[in-house]
């Protein structure tokens, strides 16, 4: 036995733990939108990204061919604003909403998904920091859960 300590939580214990912990405003969530929207990302949908891109190159193109230059170049610099200020501010929206919505409510998701990195737990206020995917993240959850117990959080 363990001597008389708790029982060790499974990974799918330790996130809902997680889960209740984040729901509830103790633990803050930070993720890195362009490291998660890699190709290998398990929360990534590279067509969320590529279709407005070849809209927009298809844009450019025949604004350039139908109007001339000054047409293209318009289109071109109209679809450079349009990914900095709205596309990719919409992947981002998207990437937190499927790791709040799968990765959270899936324990092999969530362990591919440390692994990949581009996410950091932090204790609500600024307290201690775990980042994946070198940070332990079960530990994060176990330590908050102390902390709680005392009174600490």
């Amino acid at each position: 036995m363990n001597g008389g300590a708790m029982p060790a939580r499974t990974d799918t214990e330790l996130l809902a733990a997680l889960r209740a912990s984040l729901r509830a405003g103790r633990v803050e969530l930070r993720l890195d939108a362009r490291r998660l929207d890699m190709v290998d990302s398990p929360v990534s949908v590279q067509a969320e990204s590529t279709r407005w891109l070849y809209g927009m190159v298809l844009a450019t193109g025949a604004a350039w061919w139908w109007g001339g230059e000054a047409a293209g170049l318009a289109t071109g610099a109209a679809s450079v604003a349009c990914w900095f200020l709205w596309v990719r501010r919409d992947v981002a929206r998207r990437i937190r909403r499927r790791v709040e919505t799968v990765a959270l409510d899936d324990a092999a998701t969530w362990r591919r998904l440390w692994r990949h990195g581009g996410l950091s737990l932090g204790v609500a206020g600024g307290g201690g920091a775990c980042a994946a995917p070198d940070g332990n993240w079960m530990q994060f959850v176990r330590d908050l859960d102390g902390a709680a117990s005392e009174g600490r959080v």
